[in-house]
């Protein structure tokens, strides 16, 4: 049952199978993709999935995106396979090999907005092919505010889309490796770095480095966020995802982006505490304000 109004966010990214491969084992048929962590990483019920799956996903896993979705309205099923990717991780999780990637039926999907999504106030573009995620903000009847993630792929591949789409988001998030891979820099100078890219149009922008956090940048102001350390780090796929969907969840809650900021990283925190999305599926209420506390303590400007 959703209600009459328009939804408040809509996620959209991509939808995996994955493999992944780290010091603790090989673990199949997991769980993934930039949207599936993005929308795990909110309450159940506040915001609209967007994505496709092929004919092979399994019941479990679309019940569950099914549970935290507002619907399944714009959750797209085509006959064949679900994009699917593995990767094997560094004991210290410092890099990964792709092991493979199969698009599957993403190759062929377009998005598909409901009427209830088209007048949202936030729209969270999640790690995808920028023609989809342009295809998608296309469909988009208001001026909603836009967080948007890339890959280092796209960069090399999809490069003037990419900037095209850039220029239209409000909040651009992308990871240390990329945003070099972006301005062509070797990173020695993290402000240079961040000065080429607000160049490209973005109202800001959060460089995510981490175990050593996020920096955020516009055009009148730079902070940065330290990364909630974590006992045992298990597994660092989707972490970046879960930190934008963290910062939409604290969005959607009136925070600023401070304070966002610090509930993203506390919502990554939970994430690499287990295999895929099973450390956000763990997350408690209690353990979660704890964390954010240690967050505002640390970070009292």
């Amino acid at each position: 049952m959703t209600s009459n109004q328009s939804h408040k966010a809509v996620v959209f990214g991509s939808i995996s199978i994955d493999k992944i491969v780290n010091k603790y084992g090989a673990f199949s048929n997991v769980l993934g993709g930039s949207a599936a962590y993005a929308l795990l990483a909110n309450k159940k019920n506040t915001c609209e999935l967007v994505g496709v799956v092929g004919n092979d996903f399994q019941q479990k896993h679309f019940n569950l995106l099914s549970e935290y979705s507002l619907s399944t309205n714009s959750l797209t099923k085509l006959d064949g396979n679900t994009f699917s990717w593995g990767g094997e991780y560094e004991d210290d999780f410092s890099s990964r090999e792709t092991l493979y990637v199969d698009p599957g039926v993403s190759e062929s999907y377009l998005p598909d907005l409901s009427e209830k999504s088209k007048n949202c106030p936030y729209l969270l573009l999640g790690n995808t092919t920028p023609h989809l995620q342009t295809e998608l903000l296309n469909q988009m009847q208001n001026n909603p505010f836009i967080l948007l993630d890339t890959f280092k792929l796209y960069i090399d591949i999809a490069n003037k889309e990419l900037k095209a789409l850039v220029k239209r988001s409000d909040l651009f998030c992308i990871n240390f490796n990329e945003a070099r891979a972006l301005t062509g820099m070797d990173g020695s100078s993290l402000i240079e770095m961040s000065k080429a890219i607000l160049d490209l149009g973005p109202k800001s922008l959060i460089i995510k480095d981490g175990s050593n956090g996020s920096h955020y940048f516009d055009h009148k102001n730079h902070f940065s966020i330290m990364a909630f350390p974590v006992d045992k780090v298990i597994d660092t796929t989707g972490a970046g995802d879960a930190f934008l969907g963290g910062i939409l969840m604290a969005k959607m809650n009136g925070k600023n982006i401070f304070d966002a900021m610090k509930v993203g990283a506390v919502t990554a925190s939970f994430c690499i505490e287990g295999i895929g999305i099973d450390g956000l599926l763990k997350t408690n209420d209690t353990e979660f304000l704890k964390r954010l506390e240690w967050m505002h303590d640390n970070h009292t400007s």
